[in-house]
């Protein structure tokens, strides 16, 4: 794994992200850039262009399945929208990237918290107001959110599966 370092390095993996490659978010964790005068409104551009392309790729797929599946109850509906919520984690993890300085983690972590309410008001005015599980709906709409700490919890899921793996293997003793 390549740590980005320099300015070329950093649009490469712009590029990679807004097309869809999830493999470049460690190498932007371990990565680092320090801004001038000279890139940093630049740096800044890449990286909306890169996030704002991906949410687009994000929105276009959700809708998609929304087209494409025969939602016939509440849980179809509710495994819907937890597909959209997995399907938001890249996001989250870019916007949050240990590579970015602060105010740009900031500004990308609030696009995307209103990105995700205005899905949400989206989904509830298209609500037909005869439905009769419309309050499972609307439950179910609100669970529908960023996931929380998810790079956090990405690490930890990783140290608990290789402490299972470590525990089931047997130990030979000469």
């Amino acid at each position: 794994m390549k740590k980005p370092i320099t300015y070329a390095d950093w649009i490469e993996i712009f590029e990679r992200f807004g097309n869809g490659d999830d493999t470049v978010l460690e190498e932007m964790d371990s990565g680092n850039f320090d801004l001038d005068a000279g890139t940093a409104q630049r740096f800044y551009i890449k990286a909306e262009e890169a996030y704002k392309t991906r949410k687009k790729l994000w929105l276009e797929k959700f809708q998609r399945y929304f087209e494409n599946q025969n939602i016939k109850s509440v849980d179809d509906f509710g495994m819907l929208l937890l597909t959209g919520k997995k399907n938001l984690i890249p996001l989250s993890i870019f916007s949050d990237s240990k590579g970015f300085p602060e105010d740009l983690k900031i500004v990308f972590r609030k696009d995307l918290e209103e990105f995700v309410a205005e899905i949400k008001k989206s989904l509830k005015d298209s609500l037909p107001n005869t439905s009769k599980d419309k309050e499972k709906i609307i439950l179910t709409i609100n669970s529908f959110r960023l996931p929380e700490n998810i790079v956090e919890k990405l690490d930890q899921n990783n140290n608990e599966e290789e402490e299972r793996n470590l525990s089931t293997r047997r130990k030979i003793i000469f």
